[in-house]
């Protein structure tokens, strides 16, 4: 009994310390009106992660099937993708996450949303590796 004592106590203590294993960001149920303003053509400038390089180019933002449907078009070149909304640490703020289609691998971005003029909307991104760099600045409608 004196040996069983000490082990039932330290596994008791041992599973009190073991942190929760939820993720820091939880992706939220999909509502075309967060973020507002969303859909529309944007103009889209980066950095690529593995080279470096910059371009420049359009990127279409549509709702289908109860997601964002990405197409960015650089170089006459188009990337399929999606983005969704996650909400994140304790504080629970909002970061929209994109994904491209992409070969050898998707290209993944962390996006930070802000409005000018409370008419348009920019985006500020980054890839997950840290190499990456995406902004979009939404269209003047014609």
């Amino acid at each position: 009994m004196k040996r069983l004592l000490p082990l039932v106590l330290l596994s008791v203590s041992a599973a009190a310390a073991q942190p929760a294993r939820e993720p820091y960001c939880k992706r939220v149920p999909f509502d075309e009106q967060v973020p507002a303003g969303l859909v529309g053509k944007y103009a889209v400038v980066g950095r690529e992660a593995d080279t470096g390089k910059t371009y420049s180019g359009v990127l279409e933002i549509a709702v289908v099937k109860g997601t964002y449907a990405l197409t960015r078009t650089v170089h006459g070149q188009k990337l399929k993708g999606e983005a969704w909304v996650e909400s994140c640490s304790p504080d629970k703020f909002r970061v929209l996450r994109a994904t491209y289609e992409s070969k050898p691998k998707a290209i993944e971005l962390s996006c930070y949303l802000r409005f000018d003029g409370d008419n348009y909307t920019r985006a500020s991104c980054t890839t997950f590796d840290g190499g990456g760099l995406e902004a979009w600045y939404q269209g003047h409608a014609p």
